[in-house]
């Protein structure tokens, strides 16, 4: 493959998601624009192209600043990074496309991976997960760039990485954060890797502690869930029936199969309820002290329940009158209709 072919294979690719789903136009739908239309794409693409190829050669000019040559490798030799950030393998819905792609074109864009720092001739990935999960399903080498690279250079890299490329959801910076500083690294360091200011970081790792792991993990990314709704949850999880609200939620194999963020709105829903606002339950009985109506008095509404059993009518009946009960009231014929007109 020549230089061009090269750069046309690249030009909808990702540094994760390899190939994008766009095709360029077929040649003969082409031919049958206007004119000046085709020459406003034809300059368009030309932008396009040119804006893809840089990106591209910006990637592997990074990758191959500080670590050589491109080197094939078998995927069973590298480990995953020893910081997450991907909560589930079976929530992403892109990585069906990633394996296509990979199986059609090639891996187009090499992983990062340092060498293991415990096992000799083995590899652990700074990223590029998916693209080593793809050529793990497709039985073929993983082409990596190979760095020598320390914990923190390792986790820095990892997240910038994942700051270019589509963005990880708030559940899963929010763990990746709190993974962080679980392994003692610096708050400077959890906002470089990030790309976050002191603000974001706290409610990153305050929603991350307060909401258990594996409350987290049962629900998976959830990539539709911002950071208002995970901060409500983290909040009802602090009930204190909540425990066994989710744990008897999460066991069903119901919630088992919905969507990561079907997943959360379940959960939420089973742990939030509205505040009780009946004041008071009454009763009003007839002279044979039997309860015909019952009187629920809420806040900023009451409400007046007849027991059609005991007296069919009666609900009717008073119903009917109304209109006359409450030109009465505002007449001020009694004390309280004095005080309503105050």
């Amino acid at each position: 493959m020549n230089r061009k072919d090269t750069l046309r294979s690249f030009l909808s690719a990702q540094p994760e998601t390899e190939a994008g789903p766009d095709e360029a136009q077929p040649a003969e739908n082409a031919e049958q624009q206007h004119t000046g239309s085709g020459a406003v794409k034809a300059m368009g693409d030309t932008l396009r192209k040119l804006t893809a190829d840089a990106e591209i050669g910006r990637v592997l000019k990074d990758q191959l600043a500080e670590g050589g040559r491109i080197v094939e490798l078998e995927p069973g030799f590298v480990e995953r990074s020893f910081i997450t950030d991907r909560l589930s393998e079976s929530d992403d819905p892109d990585f069906d496309a990633l394996v296509q792609s990979v199986k059609a074109n090639g891996q187009l864009v090499p992983i990062l991976v340092r060498p293991h720092p415990e096992k000799e001739a083995n590899f652990q990935v700074a990223y590029g997960h998916r693209r080593l999960r793809a050529a793990e399903l497709l039985q073929i080498k993983v082409k990596a760039v190979v760095r020598h690279l320390n914990d923190e250079e390792m986790v820095l890299a990892q997240g910038k990485e994942n700051s270019q490329r589509r963005d990880l959801s708030f559940i899963e910076r929010a763990m990746f954060a709190l993974h962080l500083e679980e392994r003692g690294f610096d708050r400077n360091v959890v906002m470089a890797a990030l790309s976050i200011d002191k603000a974001e970081t706290a409610k990153l790792l305050g929603v991350a502690r307060a909401v258990p792991a594996a409350v987290v993990l049962a629900i998976g990314p959830a990539s539709r869930i911002g950071r208002p709704r995970w901060m409500a949850l983290a909040k009802l999880v602090e009930q204190s029936s909540a425990e066994k609200k989710i744990q008897g939620l999460i066991a069903s194999d119901s919630f088992k199969a919905l969507t990561s963020d079907r997943r959360f709105e379940a959960l939420f829903a089973v742990l939030w309820s509205p505040k009780k606002t009946v004041t008071s339950n009454e009763h009003w009985s007839n002279p044979q002290g039997r309860r015909v109506v019952t009187i629920q008095r809420r806040q900023k509404r009451t409400t007046f329940i007849f027991n059609e059993g005991l007296e069919p009518a009666f609900g009717e009946y008073v119903a009917k009158k109304l209109g006359n009960l409450y030109t009465q009231f505002k007449s001020g014929g009694g004390d309280e209709g004095v005080r309503g007109e105050r």
